[in-house]
């Protein structure tokens, strides 16, 4: 497959995770009480509205670099790694017959290997990307 073939498939696969991750991320500012929450049950440490706000912030730059495509290397890497790690810590509630399962966390897998697969292939993504 050419290089020229792969570009349309990459922007998409970048806008989507892009669009995947942005509500959570809004959420930290319309909702930071739903955050403190979601934190204390799913990753098992309490956030506090402040944290919600500074991480929201640090996030949404980190997706802008990431969907405008600046600094692949670290914005690309930095999205599948909190990503990655989020859903680590959510694995009791992605195997079904366990107490907790839920089929809405399944996104989440393919979700971190279309990451792994744009952040392999980055220097492919060049469609509407300034790195």
């Amino acid at each position: 497959m050419s290089t020229h073939t792969l570009k349309i498939p990459l922007f998409l696969t970048r806008i989507s995770i892009f669009y995947f991750m942005l509500p959570w991320q809004i959420m930290r500012f319309t909702k930071p009480e739903s955050i403190g929450n979601i934190s204390n049950k799913y990753y098992k440490f309490a956030m506090p509205e402040i944290g919600s706000t500074i991480t929201g912030v640090l996030m949404i730059a980190l997706l802008v670099a990431f969907v405008i495509g600046f600094k692949k290397k670290i914005s690309y890497l930095l999205v599948l790694i909190l990503h990655g790690i989020g859903t680590l810590m959510t694995i009791p509630h992605l195997i079904p017959g366990i107490e907790g399962y839920n089929q809405l966390f399944l996104a989440a897998i393919p979700t971190v290997m279309a990451m792994l697969l744009l952040y392999r292939l980055r220097n492919e993504d060049t469609l509407l990307s300034v790195g």
